[in-house]
């Protein structure tokens, strides 16, 4: 019989609805039963592409047994952290404060208002049952003991995100500029590319930095190392090689074995890095996992409504990446003239080899070196494997797939917008703007409540839960990106009205930061937060309140508003310390210092050859510099004197001062 889970629609809480397990999604019937009966809550957290979630949710949460005892002892609770990460943050400061370590599946016990007072990750059967009585005696015996440390653990969870304003904040000059680059750059795996050790995460907004910090410093040091890393990513196992796209992180230090989920976030943001950084250096490679990413993305990952799912699980048929891996026989059966030398190619059986006789493919050899050792041009084996891509791609189609999360989350929309945005300045292939003015579009006419306000997640023609400060912040920076290829004017108005949503709902009066979670919605059935956060740490997604900086920072040129500018420099300062100190875990908000340090200069294009000259300015990446386009009129207070009727003029303006003005893009880079 299916539990409570039923009727929702997550993937990962659906995985979950016909577990012998009593499970209750995060709610106020859970909170209720737990107080009236007395119990203490079982918190359980996870998401649908997560091994080691079905891992214990086959070894425990589909056992009768166990689930006996987790119903008679506990009120179990289910939660999508994709869903609801407000919640994830809370349970998960807690996990860490207590064990300083954390990850999925997260299992928190609480007391029936919601306050936790111990909790872990993984566990396996024996220490599970062990962990259930055990919790279950300490709150019948030692009720009191628990309730103090319940209490530490929401203040310390609480303090977590405070931030001190430095004293004596530095002022953002090359100095502050190289003295981050410096901090980050001991973690570099110079050889191997990406930040030492493993696992090797991806981490976009890191060398988004690395290459903001070469357009400011012309560091040698700083390009290499990026391009070290963006050719060991796209040459290694963490790159579905036939396929496009990028697993979510590879298990060891070379990029060769990865943990095979595909998330929507993480291909996203490295859309858009490839796409800056062949803007910056033309290489070709990167175009071309630009276009492999984008091209997996809407086979596997775009709904027929234009909107973009969440991510692919690592399993299939109950094993992790056996989708994606092959033998040398399977190669010959299907490419059986030029097996040998793709073999070659794709490292097959030597250093592609994984376990069992299977191979991850990746390329092992540079392509201009094994062309030559092949006595080929580069060409050639372009198109050689090209083919062969094909026609793996197409066998690999008939195998059975991975679990598709077919549900939409607003944030992470939000950055495939702006990748594709990105990708459209680099590449100009009009499909990719067509699709991110088609979600952009989906988002309008469906993630707004009745209140003019936006919700996180939609599937089946709903939208639900309360969106956070992620997705306001996201979304402002998506439709500037749009605005930024289209130059249509609308985009950036509707950025400034989730501007003011979020300092309606989302402000902190003690501070300049913003809560991650809004106001309560008196028309949502929400439990109340356990502890209302101020998140800055910028993960595998960029800090809400860094994009919410550099939204602030756009706008405040565009629309001429000095408060938010004011604004955005308050916050950057109050994150002086953290970015100085942990660059690598504050890489957005280092971006945004480096923006102060350069100093932000906006090209004003009027004329009949606006959109042309701002095209044209677009293939090449230019940090902190703003484009404003328009042909004969415009209402962005930037343009305000800045037409002649039928002359083409370009305005460039450093911080507040302008210089006269240009006719040609040719004068302009003089």
């Amino acid at each position: 019989m299916p539990n409570r889970l039923i009727h929702e629609t997550s993937p990962y809480l659906l995985q979950h609805a016909h577990n012998p397990v009593d499970w209750y999604p995060y709610g106020k019937e859970a909170f209720s039963t737990a107080k009236d009966n007395n119990k203490p809550l079982l918190i359980s957290i996870g998401y649908s592409a997560c091994h080691w979630c079905h891992v214990m949710e086959h070894e425990c949460f589909s056992q009768p047994e166990v689930a006996e005892i987790m119903n008679r002892l506990f009120v179990c609770i289910k939660v999508d952290r994709e869903e609801r990460p407000d919640v994830d943050h809370v349970y998960m400061g807690a996990v860490q404060l207590l064990n300083s370590n954390g990850g999925w599946p997260l299992n928190c016990f609480a007391l029936p208002d919601g306050r936790p007072f111990w909790g872990g990750t993984y566990f396996r059967p024996e220490q599970w049952l062990d962990l259930l009585n055990q919790i279950s005696n300490l709150y019948a015996s030692s009720y009191n003991e628990l309730l103090a440390q319940a209490g530490r653990i929401q203040k310390g969870v609480a303090e977590s995100g405070l931030i001190k304003m430095p004293d004596n904040p530095e002022s953002m000059t090359a100095g502050i500029a190289k003295d981050i680059f410096d901090q980050l750059s001991w973690s570099f795996d110079t050889e191997l590319g990406g930040l030492r050790g493993a696992p090797k995460f991806p981490m976009p907004a890191v060398w988004q930095f690395v290459l903001n910090y070469y357009h400011l410093s012309k560091s040698n040091e700083s390009l290499e190392q990026l391009k070290t890393t963006l050719l060991r990513m796209a040459c290694g196992g963490i790159f579905d090689q036939i396929g496009g796209g990028f697993a979510r992180y590879s298990t060891d230090a070379a990029w060769k074995v990865p943990h095979f989920e595909k998330m929507l976030y993480d291909n996203a943001q490295l859309v858009s890095l490839y796409a800056n950084a062949f803007r910056t250096t033309g290489d070709g490679l990167y175009a071309e996992v630009v276009e492999k990413t984008i091209s997996f993305i809407f086979r596997e990952l775009t709904s027929p409504m234009g909107v973009f799912y969440s991510a692919l699980d690592a399993d299939s048929e109950g094993r992790e990446g056996s989708f994606y891996v092959w033998t040398k026989d399977q190669i010959k059966e299907i490419l059986p003239e030029y097996a040998d030398l793709l073999s070659g190619y794709w490292g097959v059986d030597r250093s592609g080899l994984w376990e069992k006789g299977l191979n991850i493919l990746m390329r092992p050899v540079d392509d201009g070196l094994f062309a030559s050792r092949e006595h080929l041009s580069e060409e050639e084996l372009n198109q050689l494997v090209k083919m062969a891509g094909k026609k793996l791609l197409i066998e690999r189609s008939k195998r059975v797939r991975p679990g598709l999360d077919d549900k939409a989350i607003l944030s992470w929309n939000a950055l495939m917008i702006k990748a594709l945005a990105n990708g459209y300045m680099a590449l100009e292939k009009q499909e990719w703007l067509v699709a991110a003015i088609g979600a952009a579009g989906f988002i309008r006419n469906n993630f707004y409540d009745s209140g003019g306000n936006l919700n996180r997640v939609w599937k089946n023609g709903n939208s639900r839960v309360d969106a956070l400060l992620d997705d306001y912040a996201y979304l402002a920076d998506a439709f500037i990106a749009l605005y930024q290829v289209t130059f249509d004017e609308e985009w950036i108005f509707l950025a400034d009205e989730l501007v003011h949503i979020v300092n309606e709902r989302f402000t902190d009066e003690t501070g300049p930061l913003f809560w991650y979670s809004p106001a309560m919605n008196p028309v949502s059935e929400t439990v109340p937060a356990i502890t209302r956060m101020v998140v800055t740490a910028d993960g595998v997604e960029p800090s809400g309140n860094a994009v919410m900086a550099e939204v602030l920072t756009v706008l405040g040129h565009y629309l001429e508003k000095p408060g938010y500018l004011a604004k955005a420099d308050a916050m950057i300062n109050n994150l002086q310390r953290n970015f100085t100190a942990y660059p690598s875990a504050y890489a957005a908000w280092a971006t945004q210092a480096l923006t102060r340090v350069q100093g932000v200069t906006t090209i004003v294009i009027t004329g009949p050859d606006a959109y042309m000259n701002a095209a044209h300015l677009n293939k090449r990446f230019y940090n902190a510099v703003l484009i404003a386009a328009a042909e004969s009129s415009s209402k962005l207070p930037v343009f305000t004197n800045r037409f002649i009727p039928n002359h083409n003029l370009i305005f460039s303006c450093h911080n507040s001062t302008c210089a006269p003005p240009v006719s040609s893009i040719d004068d302009l880079l003089l």
